[in-house]
């Protein structure tokens, strides 16, 4: 539609169906042709207003027409709702909120029948914030006069001023309601016993709306600041709460409830903003609506939920990975003899697993119950690792990589460069001794227990033709690749799970509640007591990610099985002992053949995947998790290859110490 069209459109007594459809092909003419970015478009937009306003100048009978109509559509409908609701979390509780944004986006949206819901007709897309605020001073000041002529205008710009005077008594009340549970109080006051800041919000808002309806400017300027005080602290307070929340662990329903407070803190400090200074209304409004403009937006996406509630979770689940994978990176040769000692260990027990493995295969059970025996070995075997101080080398990359994003700041500086690429090759160093230590043990041993069983007790844990199709498994021909991949993938969920029970019982003060459990410390004593809490406070990431790791490695095929996909896991010290004990069925001769060297080849590449693949989505999620986003990955990768061409031997052994 043409601007001769709208103008002449502008009818105060059309029906409110066909003024709101005005309204909508009005804003459609503003933003059309708006440039290919962001400037083109906000100078458009200029363009086009200041020329409506010229237009309108030239035409004193359709001018007052035009205001009478845009006043007609904006002030019959309450700009209550669209003060206090547009852009803010609507529902009390993260569940709710979820779901209310989910079937909106799914059902078709009702007629609107308030402002709150014309502005998102209005404003359909997220980038008119910007269009908005790059609309000149000079316009805004055209727009304001414009609803200020005729006369309807006083009361027009009087039922505004009182909905947003109602808006902010309303925004205060809902603050300090919000601030009164213990889950969110003691967070907001710390060990304070002083009351919130919040809760004073309803009063000093009050007061500033009664000095508002006063018209006395000096008290509504001194009741402004009084108010825009109070904001402020209790702004500091949310913040002290996210502090509490990094100290002591995350909940997801508690970070939404502060995300909504800040929300409704954040909308009530622009709205005194407006009304405690009218004079500075073309400079403060644009700001204003382009904000609500994002708010209704970001409120409106599934996306934005869930990142800004669980972003902070993620971070937390990260960085509990983080201080656990700092134990996992080697920095001297000292430290690179004593992670060989530990994996090696490790595999020395993994070599029991392997034919607890084979013992339970043999048995040829159903696939529910082999998959429960398998879990259990797996998870026994993975915990008396982590209590006898042994190393899993599978497990330390989803661990260690958080600990490495945690660096990845200030890399454009070439110092900071050069030392994050020596810490990525002390870790991949960690990485080579565990693989070397699990594996390099694990063959021999299970090999020197398979060869005592046959000799000396005339056992033979696995006959030929499962030792053949065991080799067979192994190769590089099969889809030991793709079972490798998935393999890292569950190494990775173990490391996410151990970092979520570690907040979780952090969150909950378990270890406490725990050692100081009246029941308990009637049976057991209050030493006991103690010492467990302490003990489960230390160790239950590690126990929490070997068993789940262990369950899914032993269940996740029988499962998968059951379904028809007929998925495997291959982990690379298991396959190694696996090896092993086919060699001690089919004898040495067997070296020579070339199955047995393709399945070598196959077991380098299952332990290449196995730590890249979950090393890769553990490094992916810490780097989000920590917001790095300006991160430059080529220059990173970059540095990191031209290391590895000078320096190969650094990713695999430590330098010899001075």
């Amino acid at each position: 539609m043409g601007l001769d069209s709208l103008v002449a459109g502008a009818q105060p007594g059309a029906s409110p169906e066909r003024r709101l459809a005005w309204l909508r092909d009005l804003s459609a003419w503003v933003r059309a042709d708006l440039g290919d970015n962001d400037e083109a478009r906000a100078s458009s937009q200029s363009v086009r207003l200041k020329h409506l306003l010229g237009v309108l100048d030239r035409q004193p009978e359709r001018k007052a027409a035009f205001a009478e109509t845009l006043r007609a559509t904006l002030g019959r409908r309450d700009a209550f709702d669209l003060l206090i609701e547009t852009g803010m979390p609507r529902e009390t509780g993260f569940l709710g909120e979820f779901v209310r944004r989910v079937f909106a986006k799914l059902l078709p949206e009702p007629p609107p029948t308030d402002l709150s819901e014309l502005f998102v007709q209005v404003f359909p897309e997220r980038g008119d914030a910007e269009r908005m605020s790059g609309i000149t001073t000079e316009n805004w000041q055209g727009i304001l006069a414009l609803l200020g002529d005729g006369e309807g205008a006083a009361d027009f710009r009087v039922g505004l001023a009182q909905a947003a005077g109602r808006a902010i008594e309303a925004l205060a009340v809902q603050v300090c309601a919000a601030t009164m549970p213990s889950v969110v109080r003691t967070r907001m006051r710390g060990d304070s016993a002083a009351p919130l800041a919040a809760w004073g919000l309803p009063e000093a808002a009050r007061a500033f709306v009664v000095a508002c309806a006063a018209g006395d400017q000096g008290r509504r300027t001194q009741k402004g600041e009084a108010l825009r005080a109070v904001i402020g602290s209790s702004l500091i307070e949310t913040e002290q709460a996210y502090t509490h929340l990094d100290d002591q662990g995350v909940s997801i329903g508690v970070v939404y409830q502060l995300e909504r407070i800040r929300a409704q803190l954040q909308r009530a400090g622009e709205l005194t903003e407006l009304l405690a200074a009218p004079e500075h209304l073309p400079q403060v409004l644009p700001h204003f609506i382009a904000s609500l403009i994002r708010d209704v937006h970001d409120h409106h996406s599934v996306r934005a939920l869930l990142g800004q509630n669980f972003e902070l979770a993620a971070r937390k689940v990260v960085e509990r990975s983080a201080e656990t994978g700092e134990h996992y990176i080697t920095r001297n040769r000292a430290e690179y003899r004593e992670m060989l000692a530990h994996a090696s260990g490790g595999g020395a027990l993994l070599a029991v697993t392997t034919y607890v493995k084979f013992a339970i295969s043999a048995l040829h059970l159903p696939h529910f119950f082999g998959g429960v025996l398998d879990s259990l070995n797996y998870a026994a075997t993975f915990v008396a690792v982590q209590f006898a101080g042994f190393t899993v080398a599978t497990k330390q990359p989803a661990m260690t990589a958080p600990a490495l994003a945690a660096q990845m700041k200030g890399l454009d500086d070439p110092a900071r460069m050069d030392r994050f690429v020596e810490e990525v090759a002390n870790l991949v160093r960690s990485q080579s001794a565990s693989i070397f230590g699990n594996v390099f043990v694990c063959f021999p041993v299970t090999w020197l227990l398979g060869s005592l069983m046959s000799g000396l007790l005339g056992l033979n844990p696995v006959d030929a033709e499962k030792a053949v199709k065991t080799i067979d498994s192994i190769s590089i021909l099969g889809p030991t690749a793709f079972f490798a991949a998935f393999t890292g993938v569950l190494l990775w969920l173990s490391a996410i799970l151990a970092g979520w029970a570690d907040n979780w019982f952090a969150y909950r003060r378990l270890g406490p509640a725990i050692a100081n459990h009246r029941r308990l410390v009637y049976v057991f004593g209050p030493s006991t007591m103690q010492r467990t809490g302490g003990f489960l406070s230390r160790e239950i990431a590690g126990l929490t990610a070997n068993i789940s790791l262990g369950f899914m490695l032993g269940s996740v095929p029988a499962i998968l099985a059951f379904y028809g996909l007929p998925i495997e896991v291959r982990h690379v010290t298991l396959s190694s002992g696996q090896l092993a004990a086919s060699v001690v069925t089919l004898g040495w001769g067997v070296v020579s053949t070339a199955p047995f060297w393709l399945a070598v080849t196959g077991i380098a590449v299952i332990g290449a995947l196995n730590v890249g693949v979950s090393f890769a989505l553990a490094l992916q999620v810490a780097v989000r998790a920590r917001s790095n986003e300006g991160i430059r990955r080529r220059g990173v990768y970059g540095a990191i290859l031209r290391r590895m061409v000078r320096q190969p031997g650094l990713f695999l052994f430590p330098r010899k110490e001075a």
